[in-house]
Parts: C-alpha cells; structure tokens; sequence
C-alpha cells in the first residue's frame, strides 16, 4: 500500500506554542520507521525458516525425481534456495550485529508427484509473500534481497508446474 506523505504533516496538527513541530514529526517518523523495521525483521526471519525448510525438502525430493530433467529443476531451485537463506542472513546482520534465531521445519510427503505438486504450491505463495515483502520498505538493498527471490521463486514455481504435468 502507498501511502502519500504531505511535505509538511505537521501543519495539520492542532498549534501548541510550547511544542517543537519538528520534533513532534520525527518522532512520529521515528516510531513509523522502528515498526517498519520491525516488519523487515520479521519477513527476514519467515524468509529464512521457509528457505531452510526449501532446502531440506529439496534435497529429499531430487532424490526421489523419476526423471532426469525433474531431478535438474529441483536441484536449480535447490542452488536459489540456498542463495536466498544467506542472503537473508547476511541482510539481517548487516541490520541488526547479531545472528539470526529461527526455526527449521520439514514438509512431509509421501513421494515424487505429491512432493512436486507442495513445492509448486510452496513457491507461488513464497512469490506473493516476498512481492509483499519487497513493498515493506524503500531501502534499495532490502529490496533488492527480496526482488531476487521474488522473481527466482516464480521462475521455480513455472518449472514445477511443467514438471508436475510431465512425469
């Protein structure tokens, strides 16, 4: 969501001669920027646990693919995935000093098809949280990290779609 900022949003606050209007704003930028920041932690931290969680999925699914060419596409999303997971890293502790804390999950299946048809599914939902994420901020860097896997995640989602339907 876009939200247009007055060049002077304080000229619409009720005059109080002993307040410093200055003030007032940047306080007011301050905290909408420390919620801000808080959210791109927080799309950080989701990013890495679904990343990690790709990573191990993939890494059992590629074993499983009946194919060559399905085995080539997992491992392709396999390499982006392990991309993304340090670039996430490295971006969070660039913002923050520390290491970052998150969960590592597993995604259960029972074979190639059904595993092919989660990872479809998986990274069209991983395209829109991303796109969402890129928007949190207009920090370029940020969005960079959040543009590349972004649109890897499509291009992932695209190649498990033509897989699914040819195996």
């Amino acid at each position: 969501m876009y939200y247009y900022t007055y060049p002077y949003p304080y000229a619409f606050q009720a005059y109080n001669p002993g307040q410093n209007v200055h003030q007032t704003h940047d306080d007011q930028e301050f905290r909408a920027k420390k919620g801000q920041n808080e959210q791109v932690l927080q799309a950080l931290v989701d990013g890495m646990e679904g990343e990690s969680e790709a990573i191990d999925f993939y890494t059992r699914l590629a074993k499983m693919a009946p194919t060559n060419m399905a085995r080539d596409a997992v491992e392709h999303a396999l390499e982006d995935e392990k991309i993304h997971l340090q670039l996430f890293i490295d971006l969070y502790k660039n913002l923050t000093g520390k290491s970052p804390n998150y969960k590592k999950r597993k995604k259960q299946f029972a074979n190639f098809k059904e595993g092919i048809m989660l990872a479809y599914k998986d990274e069209l939902e991983a395209y829109e949280q991303y796109r969402d994420d890129y928007l949190l901020t207009s920090d370029q860097e940020i969005r960079d990290t959040f543009f590349l896997a972004m649109s890897d995640e499509i291009e992932h989602a695209t190649r498990f779609g033509f897989v699914y339907h040819t195996v």
